[in-house]
């Protein structure tokens, strides 16, 4: 058989987090956010255009000589130099400090879409850890099953024991073999999630244990004062708050529409003509025309908007209102971050008190199972009391396993949501 290979939590998550696509998805987002995002001052460089055209004239035409309107084929040839940029835009800088909101934002959902994940593993780990544990228990008490029928089965056989007794054996002793067939089931596919969830390929899970989480500070802290915390440190409402942020910088610049625009312009171009079919018509070299035709256009252009069927004010109120719906957004994922708190350290709590309980009334079950077992070994009690008995001790052993380890994995999501991060 080969030797199970041991996983740790830290383990799970950086393996997950390397092989899921989403994390790629989310880092690509980044690198085409920082794309986008780029300095102000570039936005001040002028567009350079040329552009050149050869065409003929046929027929009536300007004659680029004299520049009359004259009858002849004409060959002409165009080139010229553009180039314009913005003096004064408003919505340079402020598109620049929006895009540099959006690198941040794009950032905080990857960090949003990796606390989701962390806690993903994490329930499902400790699902795993759960099931490793009840299997390990019910493999400890089936020894005495398995004991206490082939005692059972000899006594009855030399006839001090009756045969019902031995049925009653067998039926407890078929139960807690198919509990433990149906454990394994689980703990096999709960091991076959946590895999696929980590994208972990080619890897039988009942070859990998799953290390227990012993470091646990299982010292508890008010929902309020988590609650404070987790604003300041739970990426998924530093994202919605950005989203916010990314919003206001929106209806700005739905405002800078109203403004005026001012930009300079450059152009130089020259031409060459050639009239077509008359051999004594001397007309000067290329070079030469080129250089006697230039021109240079230079100027300054302010472009005031007066009236555009109201659009700017409609993409203002839109803009607007995303602004309050993003807002909207962060309040409600404040109020489910506040509720899920509430609703965890009061699930924590309850399992303390519960695990407390349960700790007595393990200890009480276990003198009782002790003293059956006496009991039934010497003859006094019958077959049906002892399981009963032994049940008892099962199912309080069940209950304190689950609230110890429901216990310690909200303590476990309660500190990730406080500040970001597992502390052990």
């Amino acid at each position: 058989m080969q030797a199970q290979k041991v996983w740790t939590f830290e383990q799970c998550i950086a393996t997950g987090m390397q092989n899921n696509p989403e994390f790629q998805l989310r880092q690509l987002e980044i690198l085409s956010a920082e794309t986008t995002h780029r300095s102000p001052l570039l936005e001040f460089l002028p567009t350079v255009g040329v552009s050149a055209s050869h065409s003929y004239s046929i027929g009536s035409t300007i004659d680029p000589s004299t520049n009359n309107r004259v009858s002849r084929n004409i060959q002409s040839d165009n080139v010229s130099l553009d180039a314009n940029m913005n003096i004064i835009n408003f919505n340079t800088f402020t598109t620049a400090r929006r895009n540099k909101i959006a690198v941040l934002k794009v950032k905080a959902d990857k960090e949003a879409t990796a606390a989701e994940y962390q806690l993903t593993v994490l329930e499902n780990y400790f699902n795993v850890l759960y099931s490793q544990e009840l299997l390990k228990i019910q493999l400890g008490r089936f020894e005495n099953a398995k004991f206490n029928l082939n005692r059972i089965d000899k006594e009855v056989s030399i006839g001090s024991k009756p045969k019902s007794d031995l049925y009653d054996m067998q039926v407890s002793y078929a139960q807690e073999e198919n509990s433990i067939t149906q454990t394994k089931q689980l703990l096999y596919n709960q091991k076959l999630t946590l895999l696929q969830l980590m994208n972990v390929k080619d890897t039988d899970p009942d070859n990998i244990i799953f290390a227990n989480i012993e470091r646990i500070d299982l010292a508890g802290k008010p929902a309020a004062e988590v609650y404070t915390n987790a604003l300041q440190h739970y990426p998924k409402i530093q994202s919605a708050q950005l989203s916010a942020d990314v919003a206001m910088k929106d209806i700005t610049i739905q405002k800078n529409a109203y403004l005026p625009v001012i930009s300079a312009f450059y152009s130089y171009s020259s031409f060459y003509y050639l009239p077509l079919n008359e051999p004594g018509n001397m007309v000067d070299p290329f070079w030469t025309q080129l250089n006697d035709n230039k021109n240079h256009y230079i100027g300054l252009q302010l472009r005031v908007p007066i009236f555009n069927g109201l659009k700017t004010h409609r993409d203002v109120q839109l803009a607007k209102v995303e602004f309050q719906k993003r807002n909207v957004e962060t309040e409600q994922e404040k109020i489910k971050l506040r509720q899920t708190i509430e609703q965890e350290t009061a699930k924590k709590q309850q399992n303390e008190v519960l695990a407390l309980q349960l700790e007595q009334t393990r200890a009480y079950a276990q003198k009782s199972f002790e003293t059956t077992q006496a009991k039934f070994s010497s003859g006094l009690v019958e077959a049906i009391v002892f399981t009963t008995s032994k049940n008892q001790l099962l199912t309080t052993e069940y209950d304190l396993l689950k609230a110890q380890f429901t216990m310690r994995y909200l303590q476990l999501k309660l500190s990730f949501l406080e500040f970001n991060t597992f502390t052990f």
